[in-house]
C-alpha cells in the first residue's frame, strides 16, 4: 500500500534526524513525527482504525489528538489542498435521498440545509465529527471508522448499508462522506446500491456513481475488497421486523421464550420489540410500526392479539407474521398447521425466517376486523365463560368447561339471517358460526371441509334445535368426527358459503369475533378477498 509504504519513509526520516540533530527541541519534535508515522504506520498494516479512538458521537479525544498531532496536520493540509482544487461540488445527490459527499465542516451547514439532509454516515477515523449542535442542528449520525485508502471489514459494510437503508425507508435525506467523497465513502454507497439491486455489478454500481461523482474511484484493494464481499453474499439488507407482543398472553410465555425467539430473529433481521398494555393494544403499535418503516410485523399472543395487529395491516404492503403464545392459537394452526400445537415457537420462528409469504382473506364484522371466526350462540358462550385466570391455569381445557355447560344448557336463540344481500330469514338455532378461517379443534365451524382462507367466501354451520342436550351432543360429536360427505345428509347441521352476511336479533345479543366479545343488535359480515400478507409454511394454490 502506497500510503503506508509514504509514512514508513517519514517515520524512518523522522527518527534518522531525531537521533542527528544536536538541539533538543527538534530532538524532541522529530522524536514526536516519528512516532506519530510509525503508530499510523502500524494501524494500516493492521487494519485498526480504532487507533484514534474515534467516539459515536464523532469525537476524538483530546489526547489523542495531540499525539498523531504531525499526522493530522499533514492530513489535513493535503485534504484542504485536494478540495479547493476538486472539480466536483462538495455533495452531490447519487439517488433520491441518497448523497456522496466530501468530509462535512461548518461552512457547509447551509449546504446541508438546502438539501434538506437529515442523518449523516461519516466512514473516516483520523477526523473528528463536526459538533452538529453548535450548529443548532441535529442530523441523525453514524460512524463507521475506516483508514483512508482501506475498505471496512464485511461487518462494518453490512452495519453501513442497512443504517443507510433504514434512514431511506424512513424516507430521511443522508449522505455518506470520508475526506474527500473518492473512496471510502464511494465504496459503501456502492455497497448499497448493489445489496438494493442485487443484478448489478460492482463495475455497474461504481459507473451509476462515476456518471454523477467524476473523481469517485477506488483503488485495486478496495475494489477487490468489495468484490469479495459481494460474490460471497454478504451485501444483504436486513428487513426491520417489529415483534408487538402481548406479556400476558399464554400465562406470560413471552418472558419465557422472549431470549430464545429473539436470539432467533436477531440473525437475520433488525428487530424491535413493543409490548401492548391495557391502555395501547396492538392495532395502535402496529399503526406506529408502519410509521417506523417496518417491514415485518409479528404479533406474538393470542388470537385476540393477532386480529388487534392484522387490522392495522390489511390491504397494506406490510407482511404480518405471527408467534402464538395464546391458549387456543387457532390462527397459528391454520398458518403453520398441526404442527405448531407442538413445537408452536421454533415453528413460527422458522417461517418468519424463511419469509414464504401468502396472501389471505379477511372480513369485517361491523368495525372489527375478523380473521377466523364470528360467532352467536354456543361458540360465544364458551369463550365468554372463559376468563383469563381458567385460560391460564387449564389452557384449552377452559373453553371446554364453557363449551360443555352451554350445550348442557341447549338454549336455542331466534334471528333474522340475509346471505349476499338475499331476502333475510328467520333462523332458529343453538349455535352459528361464520368462519373466514378455522382449524379443526374449532369443532363448531366444521359444517363441511375446513374453511379455505384464500378462496373469498365465508363458511357458515348452524346446528338445528334438538329437544335435548344429549342430542345436541350427538350433533356436536357429528360435526367433529363425520366426513364432509356425510355431513351433508345431516338432519342437524347445515353449512352454506358466502361472500357476506347480515344478523339481525331483536336486542342487543352476545357475539364472538376471534375471541373477543362483543355485544350489539346486528352482524354485518363482509369477506375481504386477499387483503392481508402472512408469513406461512404453506404454497400459494394454484
Amino acid at each position: 500500500m502506497k500510503m503506508v509504504k509514504y509514512y514508513v519513509l517519514g517515520a524512518l526520516v523522522a527518527l534518522a534526524l531525531t537521533l542527528t540533530v544536536p538541539v533538543i527541541l527538534l530532538k524532541v519534535v522529530f522524536g514526536w513525527i516519528a512516532f506519530s508515522l510509525i503508530a499510523v504506520s502500524s494501524a494500516y498494516l493492521l487494519n485498526y482504525p480504532s487507533l484514534f479512538r474515534k467516539r459515536e458521537d464523532g469525537s476524538i479525544p483530546f489526547y489523542i489528538r495531540w499525539i498523531f498531532v504531525p499526522f493530522l496536520l499533514g492530513s489535513w493540509l493535503y485534504n484542504e489542498y485536494a478540495r479547493r482544487t476538486d472539480k466536483v461540488p462538495p455533495l452531490q445527490k447519487i439517488e433520491p435521498h441518497l448523497f456522496l459527499a466530501c468530509r462535512m465542516s461548518g461552512k457547509h451547514v447551509s449546504l446541508l440545509n438546502e438539501n434538506n439532509i437529515d442523518a449523516i454516515l461519516d466512514v473516516t477515523a483520523e477526523f473528528d465529527g463536526l459538533d452538529w449542535t453548535a450548529y443548532q442542528e441535529d442530523y441523525r449520525y453514524l460512524n463507521v471508522p475506516v483508514l483512508d485508502h482501506t475498505s471496512p471489514t464485511p461487518e462494518q459494510l453490512v452495519l453501513a448499508i442497512n443504517w443507510l437503508n433504514q434512514q431511506i425507508s424512513e424516507k430521511k435525506n443522508v449522505v455518506v462522506h470520508c475526506a474527500l467523497g473518492r473512496g471510502r465513502s464511494v465504496l459503501v454507497v456502492a455497497a448499497y446500491l448493489l445489496a438494493k439491486n442485487p443484478s448489478l455489478s460492482v463495475d455497474d454500481a461504481l459507473r451509476e456513481i462515476n456518471q454523477i461523482r467524476q473523481t469517485a474511484r477506488l483503488n485495486k484493494r478496495q475494489l477487490a475488497s468489495l468484490q469479495q464481499i459481494r460474490d460471497g453474499g454478504l451485501l444483504s439488507l436486513q428487513k426491520n421486523l417489529t415483534l408487538i407482543v402481548n406479556p400476558v398472553a399464554g400465562g406470560g410465555k413471552w418472558e419465557q421464550y422472549r431470549d430464545d425467539v429473539l436470539s432467533r430473529l436477531n440473525e437475520k433481521f433488525k428487530v424491535t420489540v413493543k409490548e401492548t398494555t391495557p391502555e395501547v393494544d396492538g392495532k395502535a403499535l402496529a399503526d406506529r410500526a408502519k410509521q417506523d418503516g417496518a417491514h415485518i410485523i409479528v404479533a406474538c399472543g393470542g388470537d385476540g392479539t393477532l386480529t388487534e395487529v392484522a387490522s392495522a395491516l390489511v390491504n397494506t404492503d406490510v407482511t404480518m407474521g405471527i408467534i402464538p403464545f395464546g391458549t387456543a392459537n387457532a390462527l397459528s394452526q391454520v398458518l403453520h398447521g398441526y404442527i405448531s400445537k407442538v413445537m408452536p415457537i421454533s415453528t413460527a420462528c422458522d417461517i418468519i425466517i424463511e419469509g414464504n409469504t401468502l396472501a389471505i382473506d379477511t372480513a369485517t364484522c361491523n368495525d372489527h376486523v375478523m380473521l377466523l371466526v364470528a360467532a352467536v350462540g354456543f361458540e360465544e358462550k364458551m369463550i365468554s365463560a372463559a376468563d383469563r385466570e381458567e385460560k391460564n391455569v387449564g389452557g384449552q381445557f377452559a373453553y371446554l368447561k364453557g363449551l360443555w355447560n352451554a350445550i348442557s344448557n341447549n338454549d336455542n336463540m331466534t334471528f333474522k339471517v340475509a346471505k349476499d344481500n338475499q331476502p333475510a330469514e328467520t333462523l332458529e338455532t343453538p349455535s352459528f358460526v361464520i368462519a373466514n378461517a378455522a382449524p379443526m379443534t374449532t369443532a363448531l365451524a366444521q359444517g363441511a371441509e375446513p374453511p379455505d382462507i384464500t378462496d373469498g367466501k365465508l363458511d357458515l354451520t348452524w346446528l338445528l334445535p334438538q329437544p335435548s342436550s344429549d342430542k345436541q351432543f350427538a350433533s356436536l360429536a357429528e360435526l367433529v368426527l363425520s366426513p364432509a360427505e356425510a355431513k351433508k345428509q345431516s338432519e342437524s347441521i347445515r353449512h352454506e358459503r358466502a361472500s357476506s352476511i347480515t344478523l339481525t336479533f331483536d336486542k342487543p345479543t352476545a357475539y364472538a369475533v376471534d375471541g373477543e366479545i362483543y355485544e350489539g343488535e346486528k352482524l354485518e359480515i363482509k369477506t375481504c378477498p386477499r387483503s392481508l400478507t402472512v408469513l406461512t409454511n404453506f404454497e400459494e394454490k394454484d
